[in-house]
């Protein structure tokens, strides 16, 4: 869930940080002044994800109660959501603040570059390298075998992995399936800093919410044509582009002075919301719909991206004690800054390490599975922090060479 990919936005934020929540917020937001809520945000985001790999996903058929319990978690899947509102408004509230740079479209493709591609790449050619190796005898063929897919590698190099996954209606080469939400956002970039350019002020409020209303349109239409059209509308970028168009519209909204005071002023109203959007969610888990089921034709997603935004409001806006404590709690904050490192490397080494288990042990049982998935989610955050601080957090800081 980048910046998806999402999570990368973490160092796209110019300027330092302020430890403190209530950092001058009587003033519009801009992208000059960290709000380390938003880490908060991003390390609830990535914990979602993390509990779904590696405790919900997996069911216990011979255990019903134990399976009902876990159908409380059904919808920890979303996290990818809330890093896709995260990025639209953080992203978004970058674009527009520098709208009017000389240096707009370079400054930020080649700092995009600098925080997603290194890593991303490093993991796709260690999957391809070990994939290759196992053809050839250099490692275990089942190893091989477990990245094999129809898939063509080069999509991962385009970032149209999601296209080809909607072709075959399925997410493919292990360790890479999670990639599909960071295809997304950087189809999704490749055009919003075009329309934050050229399109006048006025006029980009309405392409935006044209944007936020055709996308659950779309994915209804998909999922009542197509054969397994709950997946597309899972994977392809025109259907989630609401939650990534709410984050936009957000970060449009807080940067003009007159909504920025509505909504300091109507603090309740957005905690209200908040609180009823959340017993949809609440619904929805316990109605116990499948994910890609098409059941709802894609209305969970409207109702999660409509919740994530009120939540994110309320994160910007709010300066309750209780909000700011469970926000800024430290252990959030430093997991939102490894959130892009841990969002990309969780589910490798969760394949990874239940790929030894099952190759040590041949009674692979689903709790072995639980255990084998915790330990490559530890194992994840683990080289994720030290990727940060030895490989991307010098990366950033040469990114912030080019000025907007």
């Amino acid at each position: 869930m980048s910046n998806t990919f999402h999570a990368g936005v973490v160092a796209e934020i110019a300027g330092g940080s302020d430890p403190q929540c209530a950092t001058c917020r009587r003033a519009p937001i801009n992208s000059s002044r960290r709000i380390p809520a938003l880490d908060g945000l991003r390390g609830i985001a990535i914990l979602l994800v993390l509990l779904w790999h590696s405790v919900f996903y997996a069911r216990f058929e011979s255990h019903p109660l134990l399976n009902g319990l876990l159908g409380i978690g059904r919808l920890t899947w979303s996290g990818v959501d809330l890093f896709f509102v995260l990025s639209g408004f953080l992203i978004g509230g970058i674009l527009l603040d520098n709208r009017e740079s000389p240096n707009f479209f370079k400054t930020f493709y080649l700092r995009r570059a600098y925080r997603i591609l290194p890593l991303y790449f490093v993991v796709v050619a260690f999957c391809f390298i070990t994939f290759e190796a196992g053809h050839h005898g250099l490692t275990p063929r089942s190893l091989a075998n477990w990245l094999d897919g129809p898939i063509p590698w080069w999509s991962y190099v385009t970032f149209t992995q999601n296209l080809w996954m909607a072709k075959v209606g399925g997410f493919s080469r292990a360790g890479l399936n999670v990639t599909w939400s960071l295809a997304i956002e950087e189809q999704f970039y490749l055009t919003l800093p075009l329309l934050v350019r050229w399109v006048a002020p006025r006029k980009l409020i309405f392409v935006v919410v044209g944007v936020v209303l055709g996308a659950p349109i779309l994915r209804a239409l998909l999922i009542h044509h197509l054969a397994h059209g709950g997946f597309d509308a899972y994977v392809l970028m025109p259907c989630r582009a609401d939650g990534l168009g709410l984050g936009v519209l957000c970060a449009i909204l807080v940067r003009k002075e007159r909504t920025w005071n509505y909504f300091l002023a109507h603090r309740s109203w957005i905690r209200t919301m908040v609180v009823v959007l959340g017993l949809g969610v609440v619904a929805i888990t316990f109605k116990g719909y499948a994910l890609f089921s098409g059941a709802l034709y894609g209305l969970e997603y409207s109702v999660l991206a409509l919740f994530y935004t009120s939540v994110v409001l309320v994160a910007v806006t709010d300066e309750d004690k209780f909000v700011k404590a469970v926000l800024c709690n430290r252990a959030l904050t430093k997991l939102g800054i490894v959130a892009y490192g841990t969002y990309l490397l969780h589910y490798l080494f969760i394949d990874l390490v239940q790929f030894l288990v099952n190759f040590l042990n041949a009674g692979f049982s689903p709790f072995h599975i639980r255990g084998a998935s915790v330990m490559g989610v530890v194992v994840a955050v683990m080289v994720a922090s030290i990727s940060w601080r030895f490989f991307e957090k010098p990366l950033v800081h040469r990114a912030h060479a080019y000025k907007y």
